[in-house]
């Protein structure tokens, strides 16, 4: 049994030799957050001029139409704008961005969307990827993300 553990040592640190090597990629974040911002602008600018009976076509309350519009855009501008912003306040601005974003996304599934799991998995791999960025940027330590650090 020795032997095992000291093969998973081995491993370990053969592992952490090779990470330290490897760059750091400091403005990767942007590789999800400027698409996401890109989608959500674009489909809060489509909403307007607003137009009730566009809410009515997706069974949607036109208040709640209203609300989505303007929240993707403004989610969309905060993405962007977190991103220069650094320490708690950034990390604050890119975890609330992306919770906002979850729960919109999250929203359009529901409403124009909804399947049996399966079929939502195999076939709309974009809203669920979406909603798969906005949860991480919701949940990540944004701060540390920005710095390159671990």
């Amino acid at each position: 049994m020795p032997a095992t553990s000291t093969l998973i040592d081995r491993a370990g640190d053969l592992a952490d030799r090779i990470a330290r090597y490897l760059p750091r990629a400091r403005l990767a974040h942007w590789m999800l957050r400027l698409p996401l911002a890109a989608v959500l602008l674009q489909y809060g600018i489509e909403k307007f001029p607003l137009n009730p009976m566009a809410a009515e076509g997706f069974g949607v309350p036109f208040p709640l139409w209203i609300l989505a519009a303007v929240g993707e855009i403004a989610i969309g501008v905060l993405l962007i704008v977190s991103g220069f912003l650094r320490g708690s306040l950034g990390d604050l601005a890119t975890r609330s961005a992306g919770a906002a974003s979850a729960i919109i996304v999250a929203g359009v599934i529901v409403v124009a969307y909804w399947a049996p799991p399966l079929d939502l998995l195999m076939f709309n791999q974009f809203h669920i990827l979406l909603l798969g960025v906005s949860l991480y940027l919701a949940l990540c330590d944004s701060g540390a993300a920005s710095r390159g650090t671990r």
